[in-house]
C-alpha cells in the first residue's frame, strides 16, 4: 500500500484512516521499544464490541512494557478525529481534541481497557490509584472543519519525542506535506 493510492496531498482535505494507520505505523517504528500506537479502528471496536472484541489485538506486543500509548479516536456523528495519549511513566491518560471538545467517557473506557488488558496478559490486578485522566485544553486548535486527521498525527508525532506541540493552524499545509513526505518515503524525518 502506498500512499500516493489512498491520498492525494494536492485534493484531498481530509486525511483518512489508511493514512493515519499510515502514519502511527511510522511512529511505532521508530521508537518501538517506548512507543506504541494502535490503528483507528481500535477505538470503534473497544466501544462498540468491549474488551472481548480487542483482547487479541495486543497478543504479539505488551503495551504495559511502553512508556507511550497513542489512540486515534475517530467520532463518527462528527466525522471528527482526535488522540488519546497514555502516559505509563507519568501515570495519565490524556484527550487531545483540536476543536476543543471534552470526552471523559473516552478516558474512562480507555482506563477500563487497560484494566481488563493487565488481567488478561499479566494475571495481575491493574491499580488505577493515581492515575489521572484529563481533557487537554491547551492543545493546537484547528479553525476549520477538516484538519483535524492532520492534528491528531503531529500530535502524535510531537508526543512521541517528548516535544512541545508547537504547532499551529497556519503550519497545516507543511504538516501535511510532511506526512505525504514521510508515509511515501516509510520514515520520519525527525
Amino acid at each position: 500500500m502506498t500512499v500516493s493510492a489512498n491520498w492525494d496531498i494536492k485534493t484531498d482535505l481530509f486525511l483518512n484512516d489508511e493514512i493515519i494507520n499510515q502514519y502511527m505505523d511510522l511512529i511505532t517504528q521508530r521508537s518501538p521499544e517506548t512507543v506504541y500506537a494502535f490503528n483507528t479502528f481500535f477505538y470503534s471496536a473497544l466501544s462498540d464490541k468491549g474488551y472481548q472484541h480487542v483482547s487479541r489485538w495486543t497478543k504479539k506486543v505488551d503495551i504495559f512494557s511502553k512508556e507511550k500509548l497513542f489512540i486515534p479516536v475517530h467520532i463518527e456523528e462528527d466525522n471528527h478525529w482526535c488522540l488519546v495519549y497514555v502516559d505509563f511513566l507519568k501515570k495519565t491518560i490524556k484527550y487531545y481534541d483540536s476543536l476543543g471538545g471534552r470526552n471523559f467517557m473516552c478516558l474512562k473506557l480507555i482506563l477500563k481497557y487497560l484494566m481488563m488488558e493487565h488481567i488478561n496478559k499479566k494475571n495481575v490486578d491493574f491499580r488505577p490509584g493515581g492515575w489521572s485522566l484529563l481533557n487537554v485544553k491547551k492543545c493546537p486548535k484547528q479553525n476549520n472543519l477538516w484538519d483535524c486527521g492532520v492534528f491528531v498525527c503531529m500530535y502524535a508525532e510531537y508526543l512521541s519525542r517528548n516535544q512541545p506541540l508547537t504547532f499551529s493552524q497556519k503550519d497545516m499545509g507543511r504538516c501535511r506535506k510532511q506526512i505525504y513526505f514521510e508515509i511515501k518515503n516509510k520514515k520520519l524525518i525527525k
